[in-house]
Parts: structure tokens; C-alpha cells; sequence
């Protein structure tokens, strides 16, 4: 608010002087809309439109849905999800309006997504088409050796610890240590094919030998070190296991030629189906119904009647070479490998709605990699595993996807730092994602960016010393040097005196909002891989407002 400072003196009869001091860079009076955030968005021309905090929250330089999204002002939060809302993509809309915040106003966003968080500082200050872009870019993550050495070809995840079990047998290894131990399993040959963790804290391991369960330490008269075999009644190859995430049943499947088959464990082992191609993925529904994937014959589902119902590519599967599984409480997910068919080519990860009861197929059209050999196909899809917050991880040859998007799988590949090879397996817990390339076992750092950060430029700033009643103009523009869809995303200028400034390229700032003296006005540029470039700076000076003296005659 504008200070009016009046000093009235008598002299010789007369009140000669009236003094009247205007100080025009006070806090910022105008309301933001109260619109925002309320109906979507509006048009350019709405007067009630502020669009102070419309956005998108972007990972690999793509805007995601299902991104939560906070604003915050003083004590206060208003919170929103991005979600699909036609053209041109996600996005958020919200307004501090409900918390008291007007015009010019410090608001801090937050926005949530994958086990990731990215946070901005900016001042409420819409453009002169009454809008204003906030882009909130996530960080990419990085990943960096975790294990050296030996092939995994299996791995499970409960609590703290991850197991990995390939063909030179099977460790455990802590995940706040680090600290990996060897253990024996009951049988000479160590192979180990496929792992299951059980609701009771049980770890199943399928090998070569036959089937084995560790059951923890904290069970009465067990040590959590000595292995249980277990005679199960299949008599071909072991390849897949699964555990019922709501009992502590156990699914196992084995096969080899043209014979596949499953069995089930609840307080005994029996059989539960027999198939003409060998079973190579298991999945358990939020119903209870076991799920088997087959190689060449598709996919097969308990119907209720002790039978089972087959669903293959011509039904909306992406191929009948199935290699993994995963299911949630919405869905099962399916992993493949690549075919040409007469139908086209085949290949991808497949989804069956549980609810609706339809598939919907991922390929390269979705982000997903090509084939080597089959360029019209997606990769083969060696493993899937999702984790607690919902996100689905997929690996393949030489990278490791996930879905960030309702139709688009994010990769990393080496530029990421993994290591290159097909990634056999993955794993996804709290924070925590673990894949299985041909070196070892990696591990992803969400908090951080690669690549080249971006570089800031300062184009301009005018004019260098403002007065009452002039307008302080930002020019500034930034470069991503970085290979494959390089771009700058975000804008940030900010003053040594005043804060956050403007989230554009190019802003206009009126006198009255900048306190007086000699600002440090920087530019920082973020790039879409969610790094911040150095801030660059420049100096401008605002000069103090003039007293006025106004003579006032007495009668």
C-alpha cells in the first residue's frame, strides 16, 4: 500500500506547508482470480482469469497426469492432479486466491511424481493476457553401479532387503548397508530361475534343483538362514512363480517343448492346470485368479470353474510369446517377445482391464524400443515390476522403461548411466528401483540429472536505472546442449532485493513492485531433463521516489 506522510507547520497565520511523501514500491493491492483452478481454463480475455499457477509438471521432457501438485501462500495449501484434459496435454490450475494472496505475491509450487519432487518459488505476477506458465520439471535420475559382477536373472524385494538369484546362485542384498550375503541353497546345482516373496514374509526361490522357502528369523524355531525344499508335483523345467498379494497361496509354473503346467500352494502342493506351451510368467489378480503366460500359446486365466479362459494376440494380447508379469489392483500387466505374423508384427507389454475387461497393447509408437531384428517391434520385454506408488517398470534390451504417461513409456539407457546388456529383471519398492543389467545389479537415483546442464543468457535489461512511473524489461534466453529433443523449459528471474521476479522469457515489471536501491537481477534456465543452468546476473537501479511539496494558504 502507497504511505501518505503529511506534516502540517504554522508560520506568520499561514499553514504553509503541507508535506506529502509518496513511496510507490509498496506490496502489490490487486486480487488474483478467483477463477482459477475452479472451472479449468478460460479464455485469454476472462478479467477473472489470473493464471498465476497454470502449468505442467514434465519428466523426460513430457508432461505426465497423475502428478500431485501443491501451492502454497503463507500457512495456507490448495492442492490439485493433473490429469488428461484434451489439448495439448496434462496439466495444472490453480489459484492462491482462497488463501489471500494477490497480486505480485510470493507462491511456492510443489509438484509430486514416481517417487520424485520438484519445488518452485515464484511471484504471482500474470502476463498482459492475464496468464501465467509455471512449468515444474522433474529431475530424470541417474543410475550407478550398485552390485559388480555375476547375471541375475531373478529378483524380489521385502523391506530393506533385495534378493537376486541368477545362475551362479543367490544373495541378499541391504539397501541402506549395501552389505550383500550369500546363501546356500539345498541342493548342488545353486541356478536360480524365479523368487516370490509371500505375504508372510517367506522367500520362495524356483532352481534348478527344485523348489526351496526361507522362512524368517522372527518365525518361532526358525533361523531365517536354513532353506525348506519343498516336492512339488511338476516334473518339467521350473520358470515362474508368484505370490497372492492377499493370502499366503504360492504359484508355480514349469514347462519344456510343448507342455506347460502351474501349481498351487496353500498348505500342500497340488496341480492346477496343464497347457500346451511351457509357462513362463505368473500373475495373481486383486481377485485371487492365477494368471499364466505361455510361450506360443498366449495368455491363460482361472474361470472360476476350475478351468481356465485363453486370451492371445488376435484377442488384443501384444504377442503369444509371453516372457513376464505383474499385476495390480486395477489391471494385469504382460511382458512379450517379437514376432512378424501374418497379422503384422507382434510384440510389446499388454494390459487387461480388470474392470472393463479389455486389453490395451504398448509399442514403439508408445516409447517403447525396437527390436534389433524386428524394427517394426517393440524389444522383448523381459521383466515388469511395479511399485508402491503404482508406477510400472518394464526391462528390455539395453534400457529400462517405465510408464510416465497414459500412452508413453519414458527409457533409460546408458545415457542415464546404466549399464548396457538386457535387463532381466527389475524391482520397484518405496523410493527404491533396482534393475538387473548383463554386469551386476544397478540402481536409480530419481533426485538427479544428466547430462550438460543448460546456459543462461541475460539478452537484456532496460533500462538499467528506472524512475516513478517507468516499467523494468527482462529479455533473457538459454541452451540446452544436449543430443535428442535438447529444449528449455522453465524460466527464472529473480532480484537480490525483491526475490522471485517472473517465470517467462521475456517479462515487464512495473516500477511499483521493485524496492529502491541496486538490484542483482539473475536469470536461471532449467532444461527438460530437470537440471538448472548457473545463474548469470546484471545490475539495475531503482531509483527512490520524490518528495512533493504542496504550499497550503490559510484564510
Amino acid at each position: 500500500m502507497r504511505k501518505v506522510i503529511l506534516s502540517i507547520g504554522l508560520a506568520s497565520g499561514f499553514l504553509f506547508l503541507l508535506v506529502l511523501v509518496l513511496r510507490a514500491h509498496a506490496g502489490p493491492v490487486e486480487p488474483l482470480g478467483v477463477h482459477c483452478g475452479d472451472v479449468g481454463p478460460l479464455p485469454f480475455d476472462d478479467p477473472n482469469f489470473c493464471g498465476c499457477t497454470w502449468g505442467e509438471v514434465l519428466i523426460h521432457g513430457r508432461p505426465v497426469p497423475g502428478a500431485a501438485v501443491m501451492l502454497t501462500f503463507g500457512s495456507g495449501i490448495t492442492t490439485e492432479v493433473t490429469s488428461p484434459a484434451g489439448e495439448p496435454a496434462p496439466f495444472f490450475d490453480l489459484t492462491a486466491y482462497h488463501l489471500g494472496a494477490r497480486r505480485g505475491d510470493v507462491l511456492t509450487l510443489t509438484a509430486h511424481f514416481g517417487g520424485r519432487t520438484v519445488s518452485r518459488t515464484f511471484r504471482a505476477w500474470p502476463d498482459a493476457e492475464g496468464e501465467q506458465y509455471v512449468v515444474l520439471a522433474l529431475p530424470e535420475g541417474i543410475w550407478s553401479p550398485w552390485v559388480t559382477g555375476g547375471y541375475t536373472r531373478a529378483l524380489a524385494l521385502a523391506g530393506d532387503m533385495v534378493w537376486a538369484g541368477g545362475p551362479a546362485g543367490l544373495i541378499s542384498v541391504s539397501l541402506s548397508s549395501g552389505i550383500s550375503t550369500a546363501h546356500t541353497l539345498p541342493w548342488p546345482d545353486p541356478s536360480v530361475r524365479a523368487l516370490a516373496m509371500g505375504t508372510d514374509g517367506h522367500v520362495w526361490a524356483a532352481a534348478a534343483g527344485g523348489m526351496a522357502e526361507l522362512v524368517p528369523s522372527s518365525a518361532e524355531g526358525f533361523d531365517g538362514m536354513t532353506w525348506q525344499t519343498h516336492t512339488v508335483p511338476l516334473s518339467h523345467t521350473l520358470r515362474a512363480l508368484a505370490a497372492d498379494p492377499t493370502t499366503e497361496a504360492v504359484w508355480l509354473g514349469d514347462g519344456d517343448g510343448a507342455q506347460g503346467n502351474v501349481a498351487v500352494y496353500t498348505d500342500t502342493w497340488r496341480a492346477a492346470g496343464t497347457f500346451g506351451a511351457p509357462v513362463t510368467a505368473l500373475a495373481v489378480d486383486a481377485a485371487g485368479r492365477a494368471w499364466a503366460g505361455t510361450w506360443g500359446e498366449g495368455v491363460y486365466r482361472q474361470d472360476g470353474s476350475g478351468g481356465w479362459a485363453r486370451y492371445r494376440a488376435a484377442d488384443g494380447l501384444a504377442s503369444d510369446n509371453v516372457l513376464a508379469a505383474v499385476a495390480d489392483a486395477e489391471a494385469i500387466w504382460f511382458g512379450t517377445s517379437p514376432y512378424l505374423s501374418g497379422e503384422g508384427p507382434r510384440g510389446g507389454i499388454a494390459r487387461y482391464d480388470l474392470a472393463m475387461e479389455a486389453w490395451q497393447a504398448y509399442t514403439t509408437v508408445h516409447g517403447l524400443p525396437a527390436d534389433v531384428s524386428f524394427l517394426q517391434s517393440p524389444a522383448p520385454i523381459y521383466t515388469l515390476a511395479q511399485g508402491e506408488d503404482g508406477m510400472v517398470w518394464a526391462g528390455t534390451a539395453g534400457s529400462v522403461c517405465f510408464l510416465a504417461d497414459a500412452d508413453w513409456w519414458a527409457a533409460y539407457t546408458s545415457t542415464h548411466g546404466l549399464r548396457t546388456g538386457p535387463v532381466m529383471a527389475v524391482i520397484a519398492g518405496a523410493g527404491t528401483v533396482v534393475a538387473a543389467p548383463a554386469a551386476g545389479l544397478d540402481r536409480l537415483d530419481p533426485t538427479a540429472t544428466p547430462g550438460a546442464l543448460p546456459v543462461a543468457q541475460i539478452d537484456a535489461l532496460s533500462p538499467l536505472t528506472l524512475t516513478v512511473g517507468t516499467t523494468l524489461t527482462l529479455s533473457g534466453s538459454g541452451l540446452d546442449g544436449d543430443e535428442g529433443g535438447a529444449r528449455i523449459v522453465a524460466w527464472d528471474w529473480s532480484s537480490s532485493l525483491d526475490g522471485p521476479l517472473c517465470t517467462s522469457a521475456n517479462c515487464a515489471l512495473p516500477y511499483s513492485l521493485l524496492t529502491s536501491g541496486v538490484h542483482s537481477i539473475t536469470l536461471k534456465v532449467q532444461d527438460d531433463e530437470g537440471g538448472w543452468s548457473v545463474p548469470v546476473t546484471g545490475t539495475v537501479m531503482v531509483e527512490e521516489s520524490q518528495r512533493v511539496y504542496l504550499p497550503l494558504v490559510l484564510r
